[in-house]
This record gives structure tokens, C-alpha cells and sequence, in this order.
């Protein structure tokens, strides 16, 4: 049994499920987003950054 059909089994893990993966997801994506947004506002891209770190 997988460990997604032991957790479809119990109604708490199911609310679990329910609420977890949609809240990671949204972290996950507003992470990048504020990743996007502060690389456009700065008009540097991360290869830059690191290069002149390096030297």
C-alpha cells in the first residue's frame, strides 16, 4: 500500500492532504515569484551576482 492510499484512508490525512499541498504550493510559487520580481526590479540576473562575488 502506498503511503498516499494510507493517508486517502483516513479522513484526517485526507484533510491533511486537502490543506498542506495546496499551501506548499502556494509558498513555493509566491518564493519564485518574489525571486522574479526582485531580479526584474534590479535588472541583474543571478550569473551576474555570482560573478562579481567570485572576483
Amino acid at each position: 500500500m502506498t503511503p498516499l492510499q494510507m493517508f486517502g484512508i483516513n479522513s484526517l490525512g485526507s484533510l491533511v492532504l486537502a490543506l498542506v499541498v495546496p499551501f506548499v504550493i502556494v509558498v513555493f510559487g509566491t518564493y519564485l515569484g518574489v525571486l522574479g520580481a526582485l531580479r526584474a526590479f534590479f535588472g541583474e540576473s543571478w550569473q551576474d551576482v555570482a560573478t562579481v562575488e567570485e572576483e
